[in-house]
């Protein structure tokens, strides 16, 4: 139900966006910045070391130049699924115990080159970092000692936020008021972070709309 009203929330704002936008009208892609929403999937993982998909929904940032320039993002993607850790800190602590995880905020921030010279439509490629934390992390009892819950705390602690590379690859199309775009993200999984499940990537693929917000440099 979290990701249906975050969903409905963007939509509302992509209706309200033409009536707000009349200025984009003429407006050159490059030396700009643009404010964006957009939804999708996010590909990872699980227990089974199979891969799945949760939606994702997020606000963006392109700052443009002629050739090249910087994307900024936050989102979140919705979900519940499970992580296994260790049962305890000494060798009688046999067997895992397993970790409730839910949802996972993202932060992306790339530079961005913007190859060839286009009227509407314009490709971009960009290379950076993206940090996911997991917005809920609980580990399941029960609990035979102290140092059992202390561990799977501090485990959790230690491994539900990590940094990762990052790839995006995308194209966006001018339309008359604001501009729509797609893109995919590719990030190797960390093995340090709490979700990594043995797979090598995750990914994300998106769609969105971005409005023209002016201009990115000093003309004065």
């Amino acid at each position: 139900m979290r990701s249906i009203r975050a969903l409905m929330a963007a939509a509302a704002v992509v209706v309200a966006l033409p009536s707000l936008s009349t200025a984009q009208d003429g407006r050159q892609f490059k030396d700009a910045w643009f404010w964006g929403i957009k939804g999708g999937g996010y590909s990872f993982a699980n227990t089974s070391q199979a891969y799945t998909a949760a939606p994702i929904a997020g606000i963006d940032w392109l700052i443009t130049r002629t050739h090249g320039g910087l994307y900024v993002s936050a989102s979140e993607a919705f979900f519940n699924q499970n992580a296994i850790i260790i049962n305890g800190p000494t060798l009688a602590d046999t067997g895992v115990r397993i970790v409730d995880l839910k949802n996972l905020r993202r932060l992306d921030m790339a530079a961005v080159g913007f190859p060839g010279e286009h009227l509407r439509l314009h490709p971009y490629v960009g290379i950076g970092f993206t940090l996911n934390e997991i917005a809920s992390a609980v580990a399941e009892g029960p609990f035979t000692q102290t140092n059992q819950r202390d561990f799977a705390e501090a485990v959790i602690n230690d491994a539900k936020v990590n940094f990762s590379p990052m790839l995006l690859l995308g194209a966006q199309y001018r339309l008359r008021r604001v501009s729509a775009f797609v893109q995919g993200q590719a990030s190797p999984a960390q093995r340090r972070f709490i979700m990594y499940n043995g797979r090598p990537f995750n990914f994300t693929y998106e769609i969105g709309l971005r409005y023209n917000a002016g201009t990115s440099i000093d003309r004065d």
